[in-house]
């Protein structure tokens, strides 16, 4: 069966932008623009149009007041679970009916979730939201009803260039599975949701079109810990049973000739040269994966300052350097951070370096044509150009232009930054 152009689009049914987004983008139609209004009574979210205001306000009235009351716009989450219950409440489920989708019709009624019968991330949630709602409340069951569905339905908002701005809601597209090697990457035009092909090979099927629920860039392991934790599920997709692919993930480098690639056990063979790992080396390389795996939870401590975890991303480098094979994923939580240190330190020469490595990585498990990777080397040709560097900003640009037309249109405003920056880079002497 071949889908019909349309299948992997999808209007959003409720989304709610992050909390420092809401002044930034159209809360009714994710337009970014530089003259945008606030609504006249909490002063907080924006909208490009009174028209788009008009059309958000069935939505935003109860935000609104819950706004006011607290001076405080409440987190993405909370607000989402809110527009639902609104939607809700006036018998708009979202229901869509077409051939390709699982059952014919689709609605959020009959959204996957997992009841229990006591979830702390649940009861927190539910908690949270009635401490900012304001009275009149839908019932609790309700809250707890939705907060199941967004939990495992739900997918991050981003704007044309990759980064995220909010949570939101498809109904249809919710039904695609996951895959740790994933077939689509899900982008948006404004409010339209769509999961665009990450390379030629086409899903058949709307469950087929697999995208990946969570950080797919992991070890197995912690990925099916991840998937199972929160979708309640094994994973034996093909990237799980892909054998050689995870063996690389977690590779180390080879003793002898650097260059090769071994697995990471006792007495490994070097895939390039065939020496038999000493028990030394495993020993060094072991530490090494465990600073790695020890190190993501500070990595990720917003509370952390940077200065602090650059320099433990510095030690943990130095530590990997002939231990953990350049392709082994381990490295990409500690360039992730070592490259946002870079860039809020304006430091352009650094954070292109790890940019370029983390790229490099990137490229082994992810296709050419991949959003995720178009999206790296486009801020990979911001800093080039920044930089100078013409000719690698040339480069970049031109091997992301035609994809990202295909994905966002010629008229979309990454494309057009795409042009102005290789005009720029023509024009660096």
């Amino acid at each position: 069966m071949n889908l019909p152009p349309d299948a992997l689009h999808e209007n959003v049914y409720a989304f709610a932008l992050a909390r420092d987004q809401v002044e930034s983008y159209c809360n009714q139609c994710l337009t970014s623009m530089a003259e945008l209004k606030k609504c006249s009574a909490c002063r907080r979210l924006a909208y490009c149009s009174q028209e788009c205001q008009r059309a958000d306000w069935k939505l935003h009235k109860v935000e609104c007041k819950a706004i006011k009351t607290h001076n405080e716009v409440a987190n993405d989450s909370i607000r989402l679970v809110m527009r639902i219950a609104g939607k809700l409440s006036r018998n708009e489920d979202g229901e869509i009916e077409a051939y390709y989708i699982p059952g014919v019709a689709r609605n959020f009624q009959n959204l996957e979730h997992h009841p229990s019968s006591y979830d702390a991330d649940e009861e927190s949630f539910v908690k949270e939201y009635f401490q900012f709602a304001i009275a009149p409340h839908p019932d609790r069951d309700l809250i707890k009803l939705i907060f199941q569905k967004v939990s495992i339905n739900s997918f991050v908002v981003g704007n044309s260039t990759g980064n995220p701005i909010g949570v939101g809601l498809c109904i249809k597209l919710s039904a695609a599975n996951h895959s740790c090697k994933p077939l689509t990457r899900v982008c948006y035009r404004n409010r339209t949701a769509m999961l665009v092909p990450v390379s030629s090979e086409l899903p058949s099927t709307l469950e087929g079109a697999c995208h990946s629920y969570i950080d797919e860039l992991m070890p197995r392991d912690m990925r099916r810990d991840t998937l199972k934790k929160k979708y309640k599920f094994l994973c034996q997709c093909d990237g799980c049973l892909d054998e050689d692919r995870n063996a690389r993930m977690e590779a180390w480098t080879c003793g002898i000739c650097v260059k090769g690639w071994m697995r990471n056990k006792e007495n490994g063979q070097c895939e390039l040269c065939g020496w038999t790992m000493s028990k030394d080396h495993f020993e060094l390389c072991r530490t090494a994966e465990e600073a790695g795996i020890a190190a993501r939870s500070r990595l990720a401590n917003d509370a952390i300052p940077l200065e602090t975890k650059r320099n433990l991303c510095e030690k943990l480098l130095d530590l990997f350097q002939d231990t953990l094979h350049d392709h082994n994923v381990h490295r990409i939580p500690v360039l992730r951070c070592l490259y946002i240190c870079s860039l809020a330190a304006q430091n352009i020469t650094a954070a292109a370096k790890t940019g370029g490595t983390l790229l490099s990585i990137m490229l082994v498990y992810q296709n050419t044509t991949d959003p995720a990777i178009l999206f790296q080397k486009y801020q990979l040709a911001q800093l080039f150009c920044a930089a100078g560097a013409k000719t690698q900003a040339t480069k970049l640009l031109q091997e992301i232009e035609e994809p990202l037309e295909k994905i966002y249109t010629p008229d979309s405003m990454i494309c057009r930054n795409v042009y102005c920056m290789i005009l720029k880079a023509r024009n660096l002497s």
